[in-house]
């Protein structure tokens, strides 16, 4: 399943934003099931995102291979949010996709709670 999340945070200049991004890509990294985590290049440019350094601001993309790294998400809810509104969108591998917005802790809790779902209903319904 490939994850976007996308950050936006309005008090935050755009260098603050990708700094904060940075940093949260290593403990992405780590999750169980990560198969691969990088941020977005230029190339594939989501409709209205800023650029900065050849990436997308505030965005990163991975690879997973489990339902497992929701509860790896919910582990860094502190990370993902803070004062930032977290965007996300998972594709299954049949190409079907769910996409959400958190704001706060709940919402976020819920929005894992709900890929999760997405995600296992994809898995159940493969062959």
């Amino acid at each position: 399943m490939d994850i976007t999340l996308t950050f936006q945070a309005p008090e935050l200049d755009s260098e603050e934003l990708q700094s904060e991004v940075e940093r949260l890509l290593p403990q992405i990294r780590e999750l169980d099931g990560v198969e691969q985590a990088d941020l977005i290049g230029v190339e594939i440019l989501p409709n209205g995102s800023k650029t900065g350094g050849g990436f997308v601001l505030g965005s990163l993309k991975f690879v997973a291979d489990n339902s497992k790294i929701i509860q790896g998400l919910i582990g860094l809810s502190n990370a993902l949010l803070g004062n930032k509104i977290l965007k996300m969108t998972v594709k299954a591998p049949d190409g079907s996709e769910f996409s959400g917005e958190a704001k706060n802790r709940d919402d976020l809790e819920y929005l894992l709670q709900q890929a999760e779902e997405f995600y296992q209903r994809r898995e159940q319904a493969q062959p």
